[in-house]
């Protein structure tokens, strides 16, 4: 399985309401070190849908997803490495194509 890399997209390129702000952002792909980041952007998207608040149970369902390779997740970090949003992708197969895919399960961006 393949993710392509969205390191550094400008936010130049984005409409402007888009990023009213134009704060700069980097899309990166979680490691196990990056859960105590993600998790509190998790947890406020279960909230979200709602869920009741749960910032341990949040970080530690991602890190066992990511730990065990079991998904991968891609955060939006606005500069200074300040969370705004994240992707959640669970690795599956295609039949039609006979081959690897992913499925996005979980988007969220920060309201702020």
């Amino acid at each position: 399985r393949r993710l392509v890399s969205m390191n550094h997209l400008v936010p130049a390129a984005l409409p402007p309401e888009a990023n009213p702000h134009r704060e700069p952002f980097d899309i990166r792909r979680a490691s196990e070190g990056d859960i105590d980041t993600a998790a509190p952007l998790f947890d406020a998207y279960r909230q979200f849908y709602g869920q009741p608040a749960d910032p341990g149970g949040s970080a530690t369902f991602l890190r066992e997803r990511v730990g065990r390779g079991e998904s991968e997740v891609l955060m939006a970090l606005a500069c200074p490495m300040r969370p705004v949003g994240f992707v959640q992708l669970y690795p599956s197969f295609s039949s039609i194509a006979c081959g690897p895919l992913y499925i996005l399960n979980d988007l969220f961006v920060h309201p702020d």
